[in-house]
């Protein structure tokens, strides 16, 4: 069951929020946890004991790590993120291992692919961070596992994201009251981001895969799938963090904003402060700065920055591709770091440098975008080929004939809204950027995504395979 779906807006939501509103106070967590596990039972009931024995287990150890001192302390944290971890590492990289042995020769045996549990990447770096915070002492043991389940499986955040950490909601966790003006906020922000996705995401999709299925793409073939590629993604996954921030502030609990206009980004580190930002934050905060961060050598963090940004691009993956995409991205914030220094063209040092820093950093995350839609290293060699002119430049016959206007004027909409907050000078950092237009817009749009979703087949949420 995904948001943007009949069965989660006509019958799972209604009724979540019913019982919600008439179960007493005390009760309104175990209301939450029980739907929260209901809702991931939908899509597989036979993968909801490994969510629930990690949750288990993050909340048994986090106890145990706040109640050890010593070098007891840090053996406690390594056995709380054992779990987690192996059970990351075996749901969702063992057929990349099992496939990159095959391929050199040495086969397991009887393997059977095993089958990724969605949301297991989001699940288990949430339960990584509770467990580092109890350890470091900048979080306080959660007692109530009720409490503490609620905020690993609420369904809100369950299967994509944010990347939620305990301290953003365990004040909320234990009292919150009902708000008439946060709840309306809260439908508003659902409603707007389901458009987005269905209105948007959804209507480009067709035309990006069409152009990854071409044998022999042209330049302009790869240009506009990839330019499509660009926009269905943001769209996609900001829409999904839009509805799911919704959703979590329906029942008073506030996640992060997780995208504050990326691609109007002038320089690579500024990308990644405005992109998924729970997902980067986490490794700034887990993996770089522990591992030393900017401290030391160039050469030491340039570094630390490929072994983030590399695990990263694993982490949204299990492919060699993700791999290198994101050590393509730790190579830019290396190049990003000496360009500063210089106070070379593209810093916003120089006049027009800002413009120039914005043009420049767009191309290179949309390079990197074209390998991170490929499935294969072949399909990604008919993409970087096509785009290097290889068989030839215009629009090809089969492209042109899979293009509809629409998507072509939902392309042009896409780009428009990109670029909505420069044009009306809307401060993305304001309390409420752009309150006056979303409240105007957000009910319309929304029964116009409904009406338009009753003639498409579901799609799920891009990050889901994630």
């Amino acid at each position: 069951m995904v948001f943007a779906s009949d069965s989660f807006l006509f019958l799972f939501l209604p009724v979540f929020l019913i019982v919600y509103a008439l179960t007493p106070g005390a009760a309104r967590n175990l209301a939450i946890l029980a739907f929260s596990w209901l809702f991931y039972a939908w899509w597989r009931a036979d993968f909801l004991p490994l969510i629930v024995s990690i949750a288990v287990w993050s909340w048994a150890t986090g106890l145990w790590i706040a109640r050890t001192d010593g070098a007891g302390r840090r053996r406690a944290l390594m056995v709380g993120i054992a779990w987690p971890l192996a059970s990351l590492v075996w749901f969702k990289y063992a057929n990349m291992f099992v496939h990159s042995a095959g391929a050199l020769g040495a086969s397991v045996w009887g393997w059977q692919d095993v089958l990724l549990p969605i949301g297991l990447s989001f699940f288990v770096f949430g339960a990584i961070s509770y467990s580092t915070d109890v350890f470091r002492g900048t979080v306080a043991a959660e007692p109530s596992f009720v409490n503490y389940a609620t905020y690993q499986s609420m369904f809100g955040h369950l299967v994509a994201g944010p990347v939620v950490r305990y301290e953003w909601v365990a004040q909320r966790l234990k009292a919150r009251t009902f708000h008439r003006a946060e709840f309306m906020f809260a439908v508003e922000r659902f409603m707007l981001g389901f458009a987005q996705k269905v209105l948007i995401a959804d209507t480009l999709a067709p035309m990006v895969d069409a152009g990854y299925a071409l044998a022999e793409p042209t330049t302009a073939d790869v240009l506009l799938a990839v330019a499509g590629y660009t926009l269905q993604l943001y769209f996609d996954f900001s829409g999904y963090s839009a509805m799911a921030i919704g959703l979590g502030l329906m029942v008073g609990l506030k996640f992060p904003e997780n995208f504050d206009n990326p691609y109007l980004a002038i320089s690579l580190s500024e990308f990644w402060r405005r992109w998924h930002i729970s997902l980067s934050s986490w490794l700034r905060d887990y993996l770089y700065i522990p591992l030393g961060g900017n401290r030391g050598s160039t050469g030491r963090v340039s570094m630390n920055l490929l072994v983030t940004m590399g695990l990263g691009g694993l982490w949204h993956g299990a492919s060699w591709t993700f791999l290198i995409w994101g050590l393509w991205h730790g190579f830019g914030l290396m190049v990003g770091r000496v360009w500063k220094a210089a106070r070379l063209p593209g810093t916003g040092a120089l006049p027009g440098g800002a413009l120039l820093g914005h043009v420049l950093t767009l191309a290179f995350v949309m390079v990197g975008w074209a390998l991170f839609r490929a499935a294969s290293w072949d399909e990604a060699g008919r993409i970087f080929s096509g785009l290097a002119g290889a068989h030839g430049l215009s629009l090809s016959p089969a492209m042109g004939a899979a293009l509809r206007p629409l998507e072509l004027v939902t392309l042009a909409l896409g780009i428009g809204l990109i670029y909505l907050p420069k044009l009306m000078r809307i401060d993305p950092s304001a309390p409420n950027p752009g309150h006056a237009l979303r409240a105007w817009t957000a009910l319309p749009l929304f029964l116009f995504a409904v009406f338009v979703l009753q003639g498409r087949i579901v799609v799920p949420f891009l990050y889901f395979q994630f």
